[in-house]
Parts: structure tokens; sequence; C-alpha cells
């Protein structure tokens, strides 16, 4: 038996930023583009999701833990949508983030994933 070595995959989006990071948005802050991808992962505060936006010729992540997993589970791939950055919001465990999200799913643009 021959030891290999173990490699560490990044995420096919790791160099793509972050629209939602920590700080960064003021409530009405809007993101508009195709729903491309998504990646789902888990941390010690529960199942989270990564959002894929394409715009243009980029690709933009949008990181949600309930409320943006929760509304995008709804769209499909390709669908163009436009999140809204509302402000935090009152929870029974404090606050969180809130966010609108629309989407057009006559408006499509052609991805690899086919499933919601």
């Amino acid at each position: 038996m021959a030891f290999q070595e173990a490699v560490a995959k990044s995420s096919k989006y790791s160099d793509c930023e972050t629209w939602n990071a920590k700080g960064k948005l003021n409530p009405n802050d809007q993101l508009e583009g195709y729903y491309y991808d998504r990646e789902d992962f888990t941390t010690k505060y529960g199942d989270m999701m990564i959002a894929i936006i394409k715009q243009g010729d980029q690709f933009i992540k949008v990181v949600g833990q309930s409320d943006i997993k929760n509304k995008f589970a709804e769209i499909p791939f390709g669908a163009k949508v436009q999140i809204t950055y509302v402000g935090l919001v009152e929870v029974d465990r404090g606050t969180k983030k809130a966010y609108k999200v629309m989407f057009d799913p006559e408006d499509t643009i052609e991805t690899e994933r086919k499933e919601k």
C-alpha cells in the first residue's frame, strides 16, 4: 500500500466575489443576474448554500442560510433573479439578514445544472 497526499478540493467558484459578505451591504442594495449554479455545505450553524449568480461574464456568490436558501429552493437554474438586501430583522434568537428575492422564469440562460 502506498500513501497519497490528500489535496484540499477548492470550490469551483472560490475566486468569485461574495456579494453579501459580512459588513458589505446596506439596506436596498441589489444584485441582478442569472441563477447559474449552487453549492451546498454544512457549518456549525447548520445547512447553508451559495447561490452563484452570473452577471455578464462574471460570477458572483451569494451566501445564505435560511432566508436565501429557502427562497432559492423554488427558483429554476438559469432564471433571471433580483436580490435586494432588506436589512437586519428581529427573529426568535436575535437578528438575521433579510432579503427580497424576485425571479423571472421566462428570462433565462442555459446552465450546466438542470434541476432546481
